[in-house]
């Protein structure tokens, strides 16, 4: 059946919302700005590799290493010696400048490295590092990635390694809570997907769920506007974590986008989903801060 003009000026509309919320207040999209902290392992590559998918041709990247010293005295040195810094950010600036970036890098001496890099971050509008190991769920290793998913302000890419054939934003799992901050969850998410593969936006109804169907069926809504009948809802039982684990794994998720909220009573830690979704699965995954949840979509009320 054809579209009613009614119908294609509300798509576009939904679209231009989407885009709206999606950039910050030079015009800019939120995550062409890209900051990669990268230490030469196989999921920092994979991080350069996948946030400058994200970014887009239009984007720039800053590469970061933090060299922070070990030992003391005489023993001291820095923890990544100088000509291995140099060759991972020489191959780090070839995997961004092959997909188009603009790009340059910076050495940063100072530490603890995680706090360097959440620091320098703030400047830009996405933060991609590699993801920590995976883990039993309630199992938390350590590491940079683990100690920056404490305090990080900024939208947050971990990335594991994945096949290089297949494009990070091929199939894209959007997890919502139906709270108010999901709406811009929804809304920031939908900005990655033009051009994109598929979109599925899942819903877990547990004791957890803040459900609100109609604004579940309108952020659906929101994501068939910009990829069509590529856009899928799913909404199943389940306690959150498990169901996000289960059904990106059932439905082979190339990346799934979660928000974050901070721990009442532990300052800027973040909450215990969203760090047991990331240490539990095998693909890459966006995390949004609240900060940039609080923030109301264009056109809301």
């Amino acid at each position: 059946m054809a579209e009613t003009g009614d119908g294609v000026a509300e798509q576009e509309q939904e679209q231009a919302q989407a885009q709206e919320a999606g950039s910050d207040s030079r015009g800019r999209a939120t995550f062409e700005d890209v900051l990669c902290a990268v230490d030469g392992t196989k999921a920092s590559l994979a991080a350069v590799e996948q946030a400058a998918q994200i970014a887009g041709p239009d984007g720039t990247m800053t590469l970061l290493a933090v060299t922070s010293a070990t030992g003391s005295g005489r023993f001291r040195a820095a923890a990544i010696g100088p000509v291995r810094v140099r060759r991972v950010l020489e191959r780090a600036t070839r995997i961004a400048e092959e997909a188009g970036l603009s790009c340059e890098s910076e050495i940063d001496p100072g530490g603890p490295p995680a706090e360097v890099i959440v620091e320098k971050a703030r400047g830009h509008g996405l933060l991609a590092i590699g993801a920590p190991a995976r883990s039993g769920l309630g199992a938390f290793g350590g590491g940079v990635a683990v100690a920056t998913l404490r305090t990080f302000a900024t939208p947050l890419l971990l990335a594991r390694p994945a096949d290089p054939e297949r494009p990070v934003l091929e199939r894209v799992l959007i997890a919502t809570d139906g709270s108010d901050s999901s709406e811009r969850l929804v809304s920031l998410a939908a900005t990655l997907l033009p051009g994109a593969g598929s979109a599925i936006l899942l819903h877990a109804q547990g004791a957890e769920s803040r459900s609100h169907p109609h604004r579940i069926r309108a952020q659906h809504d929101a994501l068939r506007a910009v990829v069509g009948e590529r856009a899928h809802l799913l909404v199943e039982p389940g306690e959150t974590c498990d169901t996000i684990v289960a059904a990106a794994e059932r439905e082979h998720a190339s990346l799934v986008v979660i928000g974050s909220r901070r721990l009442a009573g532990l300052g800027s830690t973040l909450g215990s989903v969203s760090r047991r979704v990331v240490h539990a699965l095998s693909c890459s995954v966006l995390v949004i801060p609240p900060e940039h949840l609080a923030q109301r979509p264009a056109g809301a009320a």
